[in-house]
């Protein structure tokens, strides 16, 4: 049984960031977020930039400790793994799987602190970095459309679910001529054509055969858009991560599931 020693906290260990960032219309970078913007809304809709930053310290706390591999007694404890990968690692009840495949196991891995017990019981007290997540959302989740806030009641009748034709030709724009919020799960842009923007998909014929006549072309609402692994993310991490919160279905992925992501309590400083 491992020994759980919060004494980590106090112990060097970098853990707690203090930078903030204020978003205050005499701030020059106000121009590059959205008049609404909200960091802690945007890491509620993004959580798999939130599961990375907890992972980036925890191979601090790990570099610092010097204490050995415990990964046996992290992996064997599943109530705890499952509580660890729900609330701090991107996964949702829908695709978190204990079979899963190794690079997700792999990836599940690195959320294990060398030495400590409750590995959630320290994420709990961890401020993340706002300054990080507000240059992620200008240099990567603009271009890729990410979300960066809930869907509102004001926002139901104009909403359009995100798909390729959105984007522009030019990979260095992108998604970022639009505006993009999320509901239930699913990427939705709320300042679209209702008529240009809509995405068709074309169904394989081989799905479509007996709906539809032959030599036909049958399309329906939704997204065209593939799924990506870490949507935005800025870390060269070398596994695969649960993806965040778009409604596509390649699994397990963090918000690709229809239902959104358990809300860790690790606070943002803003």
């Amino acid at each position: 049984m491992k020994n759980f020693k919060i004494s980590l906290l106090a112990a060097g260990v970098t853990i707690a960031l203090l930078a903030c960032s204020s978003l205050e219309v005499s701030n020059p970078e106000a121009e590059n977020f959205p008049s609404d913007w909200n960091t802690s809304e945007f890491v509620r809709v993004n959580p798999d930039l939130r599961a990375l930053q907890i992972r980036d310290q925890v191979a601090i706390m790990n570099a610092k400790s010097g204490k050995p591999s415990d990964l046996e007694s992290f992996m064997s404890d599943s109530a705890t793994l499952k509580k660890i990968a729900l609330e701090h690692a991107g996964f949702t009840e829908a695709n978190f799987d204990f079979k899963m495949n190794d690079n997700y196991t792999a990836y599940l891995q690195s959320f294990n602190i060398n030495g400590v017990d409750s590995e959630y019981v320290v994420f709990d007290t961890l401020t993340l970095d706002s300054a990080v997540f507000e240059m992620q959302y200008i240099a990567y989740g603009k271009i890729e459309g990410r979300p960066y806030r809930m869907c509102g009641e004001g926002d139901l009748a104009k909403l359009v679910k995100k798909g390729e034709c959105q984007a522009s030709e030019s990979a260095k724009v992108g998604y970022s001529n639009h505006k993009y919020c999320a509901l239930d799960g699913v990427t939705y842009c709320f300042d679209c054509d209702k008529v240009l923007d809509e995405c068709p998909v074309i169904i394989p014929e081989s799905s479509s055969s007996e709906a539809a006549p032959e030599s036909s072309e049958t399309v329906t609402e939704g997204d065209s858009s593939s799924s990506e692994a870490v949507e935005g993310d800025s870390s060269s991490s070398e596994v695969a991560e649960p993806e965040s919160s778009e409604g596509e279905s390649t699994e397990p992925e963090s918000s690709s599931a229809t239902e959104p992501v358990a809300e860790s309590s690790s606070s943002v400083t803003e």
